[in-house]
């Protein structure tokens, strides 16, 4: 195939070696910390309390250093019905990430009680 007199030639593995640069450049990430998160908040209407249970991890790199993955924990009641399973956020900094999960919350009318 060629463009404008350039010869463009497509290997077949491009996807593959794509992607497997890609895995090792995510790979290099170190992990600075771990640790468990609990999170805490009370429905507004309902005076109901919604409770995650979470995993913080800041890794060695620029873009989303800090993630949080949450787990809903709240099993007798309707709010787990209308709150998320799982949620993974992400954030340049621990005030970012937990300033996100306060915002997510209060769209849900919780608020944030940690």
């Amino acid at each position: 195939m060629s463009w404008l007199g350039y010869k463009i030639t497509q290997s077949k593995n491009w996807k593959n070696s794509y992607l497997d640069t890609k895995q090792k450049t995510l790979a290099k990430a170190k992990i600075i910390y771990q640790s468990d998160e609990e999170v805490l908040g009370k429905h507004l209407r309902s005076s109901e309390w919604i409770y995650y249970t979470g995993h913080l991890t800041i890794y060695d790199r620029k873009t989303y250093s800090v993630v949080l993955k949450l787990k809903n924990e709240t099993l007798d009641s309707f709010l787990h019905e209308i709150t998320e399973e799982e949620k993974e956020i992400k954030g340049k900094s621990i005030s970012e990430v937990f300033g996100k999960v306060a915002k997510w919350l209060y769209k849900r009318g919780v608020i944030f009680q940690n």
